[in-house]
C-alpha cells in the first residue's frame, strides 16, 4: 500500500478523531508548506497534492498539535497515542487484503468528485465491489423500512428509467425501501452502491447479506466509512446518511414516517445544495407524513421519472408512473431472468408454499427443509420478482 494512503487510513483508526480532526491534521501538515491556506482551500489542495510526504504526523508531539495546530490536550494525546501504536493499522491492512476490499483514500484520483465537495469530507472509504467512478452520476433512494408495495411500485418504475439515463442508484442497504432500491437496479443491470452504518466485514442488516453479495458480483460496490469490524450502532446510521446525500446529486424520498432516518438524509442532501424529491401518498397514511412535509418545505413532488430527470437537463419519452400490478415483475433485466430460470413457478415453489403467514427465516427454514444460507438466496431472488417481501422486524411474507 502507498505509503500515504497507508498514513490516512491510520490517521482515520484513531478513536476519537473523526472527520473533523483528521482534517485539521492533514491541514497542519499541508500549512507548514503552504503558511497562509485558507481552510476553502484545503480539499483543492488535497486533489493536486501527489507529492506532499504525510510522514511528518509520525513526529508530532502533543504539545507541537496544541501550540501549533490548536488541537485541545485530550485530542492531541490521543493522536500521539493512536500513531504510535502500528498494530490495529497492521490488521487493518492484514483483512482488507484477505477480503479483497478496496482503500479509497480522499488523495486518490477515484474518491469521487461530488463527495469531496462536502463539509468535512471522509478520510477514507472502504469499497468492495466495483471501483467508485470518479464523476458518475448518481442519486439516492431512500425510505422507510416499513416500506410497502405501494413504495415497491414505485421504485420499479423510477430505477429502470434512471438506469436507462445512466445514473447509479445509492441508497443505505437497510431493509424496505433501500433494498427495493438496490434490487431494483440490479434486476435493470445497473449499477448500485450501498452505504452501510458498520464495517464490511459486520454487514448490517443481516438478512440483507445476501443482497449486499449480489451487489459485489453484479457491478456494484457496497461501502463503509466505518473500520472493518466496526459493528453497527445507533450513532452510525447519521453519519452513514450524511455519506449517502454527500455521494448524489440528488435525493429522492418514497415513503417516510414522521421521524424516519431518510429525512436525515434529505436534510443533509439540502445542506450540500443537493435536489431533494418526495412522492406523495395516501394523505392518512403514516408513512406520506415525512414525503408531504418536505414537499410543504419546498421539496419536488415526483409523479414520474421526468420530474427528476428535468432538473438535471435530461427527459425521456412518455414517462409512466403507475402501481405495480401483482404480476407485475422487473423487466428488461438479463440478470432477473437468470435468477428466474432457477424457479419453479409459484404453484409448486415449496418457499411460496410454506409462506401462509408470515414467518423467520429459521421458521422457514424448518417448513422446507432448505438451509440457511441457501434459503437467504432464494428468498432474494423471489423478493426480485415482486414474489416475497420482508418486514421490519425480519419476517418474510408472500406478497398478494
Amino acid at each position: 500500500m502507498q505509503r500515504n494512503k497507508k498514513i490516512l487510513l491510520h490517521i482515520s483508526l484513531i478513536d476519537g478523531v473523526g472527520p473533523a480532526g483528521a482534517l485539521k491534521l492533514i491541514k497542519h501538515v499541508f500549512s507548514e508548506r503552504y503558511p497562509d491556506m485558507l481552510d476553502a482551500d484545503l480539499i483543492e489542495l488535497i486533489k493536486h497534492q501527489d507529492e506532499l510526504d504525510l510522514e511528518q504526523v509520525y513526529f508530532y508531539s502533543a504539545h507541537d498539535l496544541m501550540k501549533r495546530a490548536g488541537f485541545s490536550e485530550r485530542v492531541a494525546r490521543q493522536i500521539v497515542a493512536g500513531l504510535a501504536d502500528q498494530t490495529r493499522l497492521e490488521v487493518e491492512c492484514s483483512l482488507l487484503e484477505k477480503h479483497g476490499i478496496q482503500l479509497i483514500t480522499i488523495f486518490d484520483q477515484s474518491y469521487p468528485e461530488i463527495l469531496q465537495q462536502i463539509y468535512l469530507p471522509p478520510l477514507v472509504l472502504y469499497c468492495k465491489g466495483a471501483p467508485l467512478e470518479h464523476t458518475a452520476k448518481r442519486i439516492s433512494i431512500v425510505g422507510a423500512r416499513t416500506a410497502t408495495t405501494y413504495a415497491q411500485g414505485v421504485i420499479n418504475k423510477l430505477v429502470p428509467a434512471l438506469v436507462a439515463q445512466d445514473w447509479h442508484i445509492v441508497s443505505g442497504g437497510a431493509l424496505g425501501a433501500d433494498a427495493m432500491a438496490h434490487a431494483a437496479t440490479l434486476a435493470c443491470s445497473g449499477k448500485t452502491i450501498a452505504v452501510l452504518g458498520s464495517g464490511l466485514l459486520k454487514p448490517y442488516p443481516e438478512a440483507n447479506v445476501s443482497l449486499f453479495k449480489h451487489i459485489d458480483q453484479w457491478g456494484g460496490s457496497v461501502i463503509s466509512t466505518f473500520s472493518l469490524n466496526t459493528p453497527p450502532d445507533k450513532g452510525n446510521f447519521p453519519a452513514r446518511n450524511r455519506i449517502i446525500a454527500g455521494l448524489s446529486h440528488g435525493c429522492v424520498v418514497v415513503q417516510a414516517g414522521a421521524r424516519s432516518g431518510a429525512l436525515i438524509t434529505a436534510q443533509f442532501a439540502l445542506e450540500n445544495g443537493r435536489q431533494v424529491f418526495a412522492v406523495p401518498g395516501l394523505i392518512d397514511h403514516e408513512l406520506s407524513i415525512g414525503c408531504h412535509e418536505l414537499i410543504k418545505q419546498g421539496a419536488k413532488l415526483v409523479a414520474n421519472v421526468n420530474d427528476i430527470l428535468e432538473e438535471f437537463n435530461e427527459s425521456i419519452q412518455h414517462p409512466t408512473f403507475t402501481a405495480a400490478r401483482k404480476d407485475d415483475s422487473l423487466i428488461g433485466a438479463t440478470k432477473t431472468q437468470e435468477l428466474s430460470q432457477q424457479l419453479t413457478i409459484e404453484e409448486s415453489d415449496p418457499i411460496l408454499r410454506a409462506l401462509t403467514n408470515a414467518c423467520t427465516i429459521d421458521e422457514l427454514s424448518m417448513r422446507t427443509g432448505f438451509d440457511v444460507v441457501e434459503l437467504q438466496n432464494r428468498l432474494f431472488e423471489l423478493q426480485l420478482e415482486g414474489k416475497v417481501s420482508q418486514r421490519f422486524t425480519g419476517a418474510w411474507e408472500k406478497n398478494s
